[in-house]
């Protein structure tokens, strides 16, 4: 689908079991070259092949890779493109080790069906952070952010000329559950999006696209709900601290109004991280 001129987004579906069924948003910059953002789950370098031919475009036109951070879904594909397009890899310094050595995020983050959707490690060619500026092409100028707290090193991209952040899962999705390690490092990531002038379209990788007035309520809606979460925890932990860990999750669920939603095992580290 596309954005806006020279941005597309490519949604990619996957399962992290076979009830669990997710999708993640990719996006491509197009201009004389390529770049991307995110590299989706293993695999998928077909359904990119497939987008890019669409439009017109040869995925060995992708010259750069951008790397959110390193959660499989994010990486899975970054490999193959890798020796595909043979593209320079752009991604946070401080997650370099988890892509690099996927063994070691499995060690530390062991998900169902980790290697499946992981793919394999993959170089990073140029390690960024905050404030970093990089001109993979010509009429394309990436600026980065520090993002963390869905991850340690979460990293946001500005594509200046066009206006577009790419914030990866920095944004809590809505109707979901947010999977965060720091939550406070969560908002203040937030506020550094809140931050940003002449944004005009905010590119999460789980979520819809907003533009215009919409990116200050969906940041304004995320920061609330962050906080929110945070003192339903504590309270919680207050009313109900001999209860197991277990119960102490599906009771933050059942005040927040997500008894509906399937449990992730991963909330329990966003439970953790809020009384940390």
């Amino acid at each position: 689908m596309e954005v806006c001129s020279n941005v597309h987004q490519i949604r990619i579906n996957f399962h992290v079991t076979d009830q669990i069924e997710r999708y993640v948003y990719m996006y491509l910059i197009t201009g004389r070259r390529c770049c991307l953002i995110d590299a989706g789950v293993a695999g998928c370098e077909d359904s990119i092949a497939e987008y890019m031919r669409q439009i017109g475009r040869s995925p060995d036109e992708i010259d750069a890779l951008f790397l959110t951070h390193a959660h499989p879904d994010h990486i899975g594909g970054a490999s193959a493109l890798r020796q595909i397009t043979g593209c320079n890899v752009y991604a946070p310094e401080a997650e370099r080790e988890w892509i690099e050595d996927i063994g070691v995020q499995f060690e530390k983050r062991p998900i169902p069906n980790f290697y499946t959707l992981a793919g394999a490690s993959v170089m990073v060619d140029v390690p960024v952070r905050e404030g970093s500026i990089i001109r993979p092409g010509e009429g394309v100028t990436i600026r980065v952010l520090e993002t963390s707290g869905h991850s340690a090193g979460s990293v946001s991209y500005v594509f200046e000329e066009a206006g577009v952040v790419f914030t990866g899962d920095a944004i809590p999705a809505r109707d979901d559950l947010p999977i965060l390690t720091d939550i406070s490092g969560s908002m203040r990531s937030i506020q550094t999006l809140q931050t940003l002038e002449h944004i005009r379209y905010c590119c999460p990788a789980w979520d819809q696209i907003y533009e215009g007035s919409g990116i200050t309520e969906a940041l304004r809606r995320s920061g609330a709900l962050l906080d929110k979460l945070k003192q339903c925890v504590l309270r919680v932990e207050v009313l109900y601290p001999d209860r197991t860990e277990a119960e102490k999750m599906e009771a933050v669920k059942a005040h927040m109004g997500w008894s509906h939603l399937a449990t992730n095992p991963l909330f329990a580290a966003t439970i953790k991280a809020c009384i940390e």
